[in-house]
C-alpha cells in the first residue's frame, strides 16, 4: 500500500481538477463532470501536459488521463491504449485502491471513465477512439481488476464490436480460475459479466461458459450474477 501521508495535487492540478468553474475548491468528480458541458476546452491542454510528463507526479497523470478519457479526447483514449499494452508499467499503478480488496483498481477507474464518456464521442468525432480503448481494457480483463468498472465496457455498440475480445478473455479467465490460480480481486465477476452481455448474441456460447464458470469456483459475486441472468440457482448451493 502506499504511504499514510495524504496526498495533495500541486498548484497546476488543484486549478485544473479540484477547482470548480466559479473557482470554488470541489472533488475531481464533480469538475469532470461539470466540464461535459463544455468547460473541459478550457483544461484539456494543461491535462495533456501533465499526462505526457514523465517526471510529474503520478497520481497527477492518473487523474489526468481519467478526466481527458471521460472527455472523449482522442489522446486520453490513446493513452488508455497504450497503458493496456503493457498493464504493469504505467508509472500510475498503484495510486489507488479499492476498499473492500485494497488492489490496485486504476484500470477500472479508467474502465469506467472509457466506458461513460459515450455521450461525448459525437461531439468530439472519437467513437471508434472510444471502442479501441475499451477493447484493450476487455483484453487484459483477465489480468486486471475492473471488478463493476467493466459493466461500463458493456454498452451495445462496443459489445457488439469486441465480442471476439469478450469471448476471449473469458476463456482465458475460466482457464485462470480452473488452474487454482486465481488473483487477489473478483475475477469471476468481470467473467460473469462479460458472459452475459453476450447471452444475447451468442447464447449457445454463454450457456456453456456458464456451466464452465460455475464449476471454476468463481465466487459469490459471480454466482449472484449468473443466477440473476438466467442460470441454475443451484450453482449458489
Amino acid at each position: 500500500m502506499p504511504d499514510d501521508a495524504p496526498w495533495e495535487p500541486d498548484p497546476v492540478l488543484r486549478d485544473l481538477l479540484f477547482t470548480d468553474f466559479d473557482g470554488a475548491p470541489a472533488d475531481p468528480d464533480d469538475v469532470i463532470a461539470d466540464a461535459l458541458d463544455g468547460g473541459y476546452r478550457e483544461r484539456t491542454a494543461g491535462l495533456v501536459t501533465i499526462l505526457r510528463d514523465e517526471h510529474a507526479d503520478p497520481a497527477a497523470r492518473f487523474l489526468s488521463c481519467c478526466a481527458l478519457a471521460s472527455w472523449a479526447d482522442p489522446i486520453g483514449y490513446a493513452t488508455v491504449v497504450d497503458a493496456a499494452r503493457a498493464p504493469d508499467e504505467p508509472a500510475w499503478r498503484g495510486q489507488s485502491y479499492d476498499r473492500f480488496h485494497s488492489q490496485d483498481d486504476t484500470f477500472a477507474q479508467l474502465a469506467e471513465a472509457v466506458g461513460r464518456s459515450r455521450d461525448m464521442v459525437d461531439e468530439r468525432g472519437t467513437a471508434a477512439e472510444r471502442v479501441e480503448a475499451a477493447r484493450a481494457l476487455i483484453r487484459i480483463a483477465d489480468r486486471v481488476q475492473l471488478d463493476r468498472g467493466a459493466n461500463d465496457l458493456l454498452y451495445p455498440e462496443i459489445v457488439s464490436a469486441c465480442d471476439d475480445d469478450l469471448v476471449a478473455a473469458v476463456d482465458r479467465g475460466i482457464d485462470r480460475l480452473a488452474a487454482g490460480n486465481p488473483p487477489d480481486w473478483d475475477l469471476g465477476l468481470q467473467l460473469a459479466l462479460f458472459i452475459n452481455a453476450l447471452a444475447a448474441s451468442r447464447p449457445s456460447w454463454a450457456a456453456g461458459a456458464r456451466d464452465r464458470l460455475s464449476a471454476a469456483h468463481p465466487g459469490d459475486r459471480a454466482l449472484r450474477e449468473l443466477t440473476e441472468s438466467g442460470g441454475s440457482s443451484l450453482w449458489l448451493l
